[in-house]
């Protein structure tokens, strides 16, 4: 049964994940809102859109693991790292999706710089890796993407990425490129400890997809999340925890028909 809904996922009916260079969101806390995250600023903009890192105020690594429908074949790995210097933040970055019989790996390096208070960009350079089992062989890519992210006040974020700007040749019988995916999407703080995201992401073959989510901090230490995307339909909730420095965050989205997807995401600070 296991191995069905292994070939059901790849089929391509479940989460837009699956498939060479597509977009995936890294980090609890993301995933936990509805996968909303280009216009927030946290150390998984390291993935999700590196013109965030711009605001990290130290070197930080993470790691973030997820279980697809609680399948191991279906597990997604992130590591991440970033390194504030004075012209701009490195981030950088690895994941691995798959098991021996379909792989995908992802290795990138990032750089984002600040213009003035409240603007900043980044562009990262990407190394994808696709291995199919027996005779279907590998496949080696190097694509790039590009971040922007606005904060017009203490409450407004404004946040676009773009993946895969240039077309790229994935395979060529039939023809296939890496897909670019555009993000757009705006954060609201309503106060300190609520905050409200929205976020639209469209690429060049499949609907128009809405994301949206919120955190409320009952605490310093203890945050509780919500979201909700569409096509096909994902509710999502989770929470954070805060030790100082190290941040603990666990989500699940929750697909009407496949069920639910754990993940949880670790990150440390060496700055105090």
């Amino acid at each position: 049964m296991k191995k069905i809904a292994f070939i059901v996922c790849l089929a391509g009916i479940t989460f837009k994940v699956f498939g060479a260079g597509e977009l995936h969101i890294a980090g609890s806390r993301g995933l936990a809102m509805g996968s909303a995250t280009v216009a927030i600023s946290d150390f998984w903009s390291v993935f999700n859109n590196p013109a965030g890192t711009s605001w990290e105020k130290g070197i930080s690594a993470g790691f973030s693991f997820e279980n697809h429908f609680f399948l191991k074949e279906l597990s997604y790995k992130i590591i991440g790292f970033t390194i504030p210097l004075k012209p701009g933040t490195i981030g950088i970055i690895a994941s691995q999706y798959g098991n021996s019989l379909y792989s995908e790996i992802k290795a990138g390096i990032s750089f984002s710089r600040k213009f003035g208070k409240y603007f900043s960009a980044a562009v990262q350079l990407d190394y994808f890796r696709v291995q199919i089992a027996e005779s279907y062989g590998n496949k080696n890519l190097v694509s790039f993407e590009i971040g922007l992210l606005f904060k017009a006040n203490r409450n407004i974020s404004l946040g676009l990425h773009l993946l895969n700007p240039v077309p790229i040749k994935l395979t060529v019988h039939p023809v296939e490129y890496l897909p670019l995916v555009v993000r757009l999407g705006i954060a609201y703080s309503i106060s300190t400890s609520f905050v409200a995201i929205l976020e639209a992401e469209k690429d060049l073959i499949n609907k128009l997809l809405i994301k949206a989510g919120a955190e409320y901090h009952f605490a310093k230490s203890f945050s509780a999340r919500i979201g909700i995307s569409t096509n096909p339909t994902i509710f999502t909730f989770g929470f954070g925890l805060n030790f100082g420095r190290f941040t603990l965050d666990f989500a699940s989205g929750y697909h009407p028909v496949l069920g639910f997807t754990p993940s949880g995401s670790l990150v440390f600070s060496f700055q105090k």
